[in-house]
């Protein structure tokens, strides 16, 4: 091992345990995590309309049985910063984890990550992992205390997870396909699909639906069912309820479809422009009927119901194995799904359906059949691992260990009072970045003004005790509160800045990768394939995007 690499794994190891040592085998409880992919969190809130419209028995036990946090949100709507940011505990922007094409660059050791270095080359991959500085993830956390995570299903984040031969049940890179033009140029503007439409990705007669995830879990229930003593931790994440929209009668029957509502809609033209373009790019901007509406959106209820019955064999298998009572569970998503809301499905949002996310903690010596409505993170889910498992969270950590909540209930009691959780989105079908601020009642959404098509996007200011719906942007009467919440998002990071320089990012991927690369009509073929109906007119655009975005 290089000095170097010796020194990043010390460096890894400090900033875990400031205190606190690994606990012998025999002294440690299990930790099991079960994770799924879109899942709107308000399935497993009580207090929200949304739970009544499917039954999941299986969660809700375990929420029964342990904390369920009903306020949480999603560092970034999107599989790959989500998950590399909750990974690593730290901010998008800190990591440089920015879209699905983009992951964690570098390994804590400071080995490049393989499939970074497939797709964009050693020297670039080690100078984003020199700016993003990643000196630990969760599973060297845990491993310094004691635990092998042992990864099943996917895990999307880089940081060389996937590049160490123990972890060959893990899946998904971090990086996907690699340089994506519908990514790249986002900030183009270009307001044409980028998805096809709903319905044509919804299927609710599928006989064989998400055969992966079936047997991802029966390697779960597998693993649990070997476990002869205490003392192991199993990450377990299969990739449903993500679309497609796939079901048939086994999961519809959970569904209640009188409890669905069709949810109200804005005029394209009356929306904020950045809503409009994600509706545009996500290929509902178009006329549907109510019913249409309502195939969607009991289809993607049906894959929760079929979600919830995966993990309960897991949680049956462990119960089966007599480690129940010995296991620390948490359950949660890396991001929702918008179901046709705001004119939207997938997520890339920062309204409720997409950013607002499922988190439950059960375990041993922990509070039973208690709920938390303090807004909560997943950035939170680090930290509060490690001192579940006995470590000290480095302070460098952007989340909190939610740890007082869990065993005393008293936001007195170490956990701060009036705490206020963020939230940043930096991929496509967002033609800017957004920016969120949780706190009280309220959410505010603020843009990323750089390039001259975003100079006038206003921000957005949302009561959602009043308006779960977020239809109605109070901003304008509310500037004292617009000014405390930007005051609160500007704490954390120059929010224009970071958009700025993911923005030239995002330029110099296209102009390496394709923009200096390409002739012009070979740019404007390979622009058709990710733009439907991509014209001339686009192309013109697209050049006079470069020209600015260059500028950056």
């Amino acid at each position: 091992m290089s000095m170097r690499c010796a020194a990043r794994c010390l460096i890894a190891t400090a900033c875990l345990l400031i205190s606190g040592q690994a606990l012998p085998a025999s002294s440690k409880r299990n930790i099991l995590f079960l994770m799924a992919d879109s899942m709107d969190g308000r399935v497993l809130d009580p207090t929200s309309p949304v739970s009544q419209r499917l039954q999941m028995p299986n969660l809700r036990n375990l929420a029964n049985e342990g904390v369920n946090f009903l306020k949480t949100y999603a560092e970034s709507p999107q599989c790959v910063p989500s998950r590399a940011s909750m990974f690593t505990g730290r901010y998008t922007s800190d990591i440089k984890a920015w879209s699905n094409e983009v992951g964690v660059a570098m390994a804590p050791s400071g080995q490049v990550d393989q499939a970074c270095k497939l797709y964009y080359g050693e020297a670039q991959c080690s100078n984003w992992g020199a700016q993003a500085n990643v000196t630990s993830t969760l599973p060297d956390a845990m491993k310094s205390l004691g635990y092998e995570m042992n990864l099943y299903g996917k895990v999307d984040v880089g940081a060389g997870i996937l590049d160490d031969p123990k972890q060959g049940n893990a899946t998904v890179n971090g990086f996907h396909s690699g340089p994506t033009l519908n990514i790249c140029t986002r900030t183009a503007d270009i307001r044409k699909p980028t998805k096809p439409v709903p319905l044509k990705m919804t299927n609710d007669m599928n006989n064989n639906v998400h055969p992966e995830d079936w047997a991802m879990v029966d390697n779960c229930v597998d693993f649990v069912s070997r476990q002869e003593e205490t003392g192991w931790m199993l990450y377990c994440s299969v990739n449903i309820p993500h679309p497609a929209f796939q079901t048939n009668a086994t999961w519809l029957a959970y569904v209640n479809e009188s409890a669905i509502p069709t949810p109200p809609w804005t005029p394209i033209e009356e929306m904020h422009p950045a809503d409009s373009y994600m509706s545009i790019s996500k290929n509902v901007a178009g006329n549907y009927t109510a019913a249409e509406i309502l195939e969607v959106r009991k289809t993607y209820y049906a894959m929760c119901a079929e979600t919830d019955y995966l993990m309960g064999r897991v949680l049956k298998a462990l119960k089966a194995r007599g480690q129940y009572d010995d296991t620390y569970i948490i359950f949660l998503s890396d991001h929702g799904e918008m179901n046709m809301e705001h004119r939207q499905v997938w997520k890339n949002s920062m309204y409720e359906p997409s950013e607002r996310v499922p988190l439950i903690i059960a375990g041993p010596g922990l509070r039973k059949a208690a709920t938390v409505s303090s807004p909560t993170s997943l950035l939170d889910v680090f930290p509060t691992l490690v001192e579940l498992a006995g470590g000290q969270p480095a302070e460098s950590l952007r989340g909190l260990s939610l740890l007082p909540l869990l065993r005393e209930g008293k936001t007195s009691s170490g956990y701060p009072a009036d705490r206020f959780v963020t939230s940043q989105y930096h991929s496509n079908m967002g033609n800017t970045g957004s920016f969120m601020v949780r706190w009280q009642q309220w959410k505010y959404i603020v843009f990323g003004t750089n390039l001259a098509a975003f100079k006038d996007y206003g921000a957005q200011l949302f009561n959602i005790d009043e308006d779960p719906d977020e239809m109605h942007n109070v901003a304008a009467a509310h500037p004292d509160v617009v000014q405390k919440m930007d005051e609160q998002l500007r704490s954390q990071y120059d929010y224009q800045a970071v958009d700025k320089e993911c923005k030239a990012t995002d330029y110099k991927i296209y102009d390496k990768f394709f923009g200096s690369k390409l002739s012009r009509a070979k740019l404007k073929a390979k622009l058709s394939h990710a733009y439907t109906g991509f014209d001339s007119k686009d192309l013109t655009k697209v050049l006079a995007w470069a020209k600015e975005a260059a500028k950056l």
